[in-house]
């Protein structure tokens, strides 16, 4: 019987844009129907989402869960992966497993605009200008192998070559 200890190693790079209202006025003027895309209602909510990202960013444990969320959504973005239950940022329910704390400590019609989209079950696309804002770029991949029964040594085995394409959610 052959046994071998592997480890792989993926090394991520992640940009998080500011959403601004001169950022999401300029996104959305790119589209010749922007004002019917954006009317006052989905302007509205998106200086929401603007506000939730900050608060987002301002509560480092939740940042730290959500960055993690993106990085396993790059590799597995599957609703079951193991990776996302490896890494305890259960896939299905995400956003709101991550948000749902921050959503007190906004303003409160924020608030209660969030828990309500989330009670309605449309809380992921209630934050789809957030979540795009997140950029997510594989630099790196390798995989190692444990030589013989040293846990401080590995050798290379393999060097995968990530492509320079960023994640597909760009804003």
């Amino acid at each position: 019987m052959l046994k071998k200890r592997l480890r792989m190693v993926l090394d991520f790079e992640v940009e998080v844009e500011d959403l601004t209202d001169e950022g999401l006025r300029r996104h959305y003027g790119r589209f010749g129907n922007a004002r019917e895309l954006v009317g006052d209602a989905v302007w509205a909510n998106l200086s929401r989402q603007s506000r939730l990202q900050r608060a987002l960013v301002e509560d480092e444990e939740a940042l730290g869960r959500y960055l993690t969320y993106a990085a396993v959504c790059e590799v597995d973005a599957s609703t079951d992966g193991r990776l996302g239950e490896v890494f305890g940022v259960g896939m299905q329910e995400a956003e709101e497993e991550i948000m749902g704390p921050i959503f007190p400590r906004l303003e409160e019609s924020d608030a209660r605009y969030f828990m309500e989209a989330r009670a309605g079950g449309v809380l992921f696309e209630s934050v789809e200008a957030l979540s795009r804002s997140v950029r997510v770029r594989m630099v790196a991949a390798r995989l190692d192998e444990q030589v013989g029964d040293r846990p401080e040594e590995w050798r290379e085995v393999a060097v995968g070559n990530p492509s320079e394409k960023e994640s597909d959610n760009l804003m």
